[in-house]
């Protein structure tokens, strides 16, 4: 124990006396506050950004077909049955600007859009346009058509593409998305501190938990900024763990290996030409993947990129929790029809299962359209925690004045 001594009127005082464990407790909680506040205060405003675009993107695909309805939407037949795949195709090509090279055709994700062609065309700078032409896949006509990226120009993108640059590069390219990842690290530690400070030791839990709406301005910012941030921590720690996953892959790829083995996808496997024998269609293509894959729903086939180039099928399963992309994948011979390999999530790891999930999480696509609404709605927490952080910070430096 210690107690303190000063002077009044000449005379000694002693004060009530003052444990050290007290004093440095007191000490170390001023640390993490001081921790907590000013990386709040440092990359808070980057985290409101981030927060409202997510809200946005939690339904991009509703949205972008509700901003491009005039060639993205379709009306549905009464028979309602595709056209051959070939048709489509063919339709896409017709349509395509001169010297375009088809990427990949993405099938309709529910029977009101249209079908979905990317094209790549190679300019005079040596860089490449990226468009993308909507096909009607019920008539195999083209409804229309859209510059998806001029170049490396973001902003010449379509709406919806902005605002996923802007959300996790702030539009400096995908070899700038550490401007992002590495603040949301430091975020995701001051979520951790914060529970910390939240907790309550004096083992008033009622408070600890309510928001008290009779007390000073004061008070009540308090209140409200410990009460959502302790609510939502776990959805905030979430967004910020997946999106800080995937924005690393390849650091996270290392760690998750360190306890389960990931298999590498093969990058180089080709298609051996056949003299005197054309290349498979489309149709061909998807029935072999059919044989692989009885079950699911056609998502998309990758096009051969030159005589060597192979065919990638992917059947996307009901229970995939990614619903933007698939992890079933048959690579085939555009020649002979040979399965050269199948990716099928079946087999994953745990490690990749894990790696599987950071997206549909970090999106909330895992859960339906429920686990969207609430990822939007979730998207608000940043920018009430800024602005209630913000004012008690303010508060307090005029309190000490």
């Amino acid at each position: 124990m210690a107690e303190d001594i000063f002077e009044s009127g000449g005379s000694k005082i002693r004060a009530a006396p003052v444990c050290r464990p007290a004093r440095r407790l007191a000490s170390s909680r001023e640390l993490w506050v001081t921790i907590h506040r000013t990386i709040g205060l440092f990359f808070g405003a980057l985290f409101v950004l981030v927060g409202l675009t997510g809200s946005i993107l939690a339904f991009w695909q509703p949205i972008d077909e509700w901003l491009n309805a005039a060639i993205m939407r379709v009306d549905v037949p009464p028979q309602a049955t595709y056209r051959p795949l070939d048709e489509i195709i063919a339709a896409a090509k017709a349509a395509a600007p001169p010297y375009g090279m088809p990427e990949r055709l993405r099938m309709p994700r529910h029977s009101g859009v249209a079908a979905a062609v990317t094209y790549m065309v190679p300019l005079d700078d040596l860089d490449t346009d990226f468009f993308e032409i909507f096909v009607d896949p019920y008539t195999a006509k083209v409804t229309g058509k859209r510059n998806m990226m001029h170049g490396d120009r973001l902003l010449s993108q379509p709406f919806i593409h902005i605002v996923m640059d802007l959300h996790w590069t702030l539009l400096l390219g995908a070899n700038k998305a550490f401007v992002v990842g590495i603040p949301a690290i430091f975020l995701f530690v001051s979520i951790l501190v914060g529970l910390c400070l939240w907790w309550p030791r004096n083992g008033n839990w009622r408070h600890a938990l309510t928001v008290k709406w009779g007390a000073t301005a004061g008070r009540i910012t308090y209140d409200v900024h410990k009460t959502i941030g302790l609510y939502l921590a776990a959805v905030l720690m979430v967004t910020l763990f997946s999106g800080i996953t995937m924005i690393f892959k390849p650091q996270s790829r290392s760690v998750v290996e360190w306890f389960s083995p990931l298999h590498q996808e093969p990058h180089n496997l080709k298609s051996t030409p056949i003299p005197g024998q054309p290349p498979l269609g489309l149709d061909a293509a998807a029935t072999i993947a059919d044989k692989v894959f009885p079950d699911g729903r056609l998502h998309w086939i990758l096009l051969p990129g030159g005589p060597e180039g192979v065919y990638v099928v992917g059947k996307q399963a009901d229970g995939e929790p990614n619903r933007a992309s698939t992890n079933r994948n048959v690579t085939i011979d555009q020649y002979s029809g040979q399965v050269l390999h199948v990716q099928d999530r079946k087999n994953f790891t745990a490690g990749e299962t894990f790696l599987e999930w950071q997206y549909p999480l970090h999106c909330g696509e895992a859960f339906g359209n429920a686990g969207r609404a609430f990822i939007m709605m979730t998207g608000f927490v940043p920018l009430i925690l800024y602005v209630t952080g913000f004012l008690r910070w303010r508060q307090k430096r005029r309190a000490k004045r």
